[in-house]
C-alpha cells in the first residue's frame, strides 16, 4: 500500500470514527480521546506491515545471494 493511500484511508477512517463517538456519546473530548486512540492504533498496524514487508523482501535477496553470489543486481544503464 502506498503511502498516500494509507493516509487518504487513515483520514477517512478516523473522521468516521470521530463522528459515530460523537454521535453515541455527545462528547467532544470522549470522541477525541477515541479517535486519538484509532490513529495510533492504525499507525501502529502500519508500522508492523511496513517492517513484515521489508522482512519479506530481506528474506527473497538472501535467497538470491545464497545461489548466485558472482552476478550484481544493478539497476539501469549501469
Amino acid at each position: 500500500m502506498y503511502f498516500p493511500q494509507f493516509i487518504v484511508g487513515m483520514t477517512a477512517t478516523l473522521l468516521v470514527v470521530l463522528g459515530w463517538t460523537y454521535a453515541s456519546t455527545g462528547s467532544v473530548w470522549e470522541s477525541l480521546g477515541w479517535t486519538f486512540l484509532a490513529g495510533a492504533f492504525l499507525q501502529a498496524g502500519y508500522f508492523v506491515a511496513v517492517l513484515w514487508l521489508v522482512h519479506a523482501e530481506g528474506r527473497v535477496t538472501d535467497d538470491t545471494k545464497a545461489t548466485d553470489a558472482s552476478a550484481a543486481n544493478l539497476p539501469g544503464p549501469f
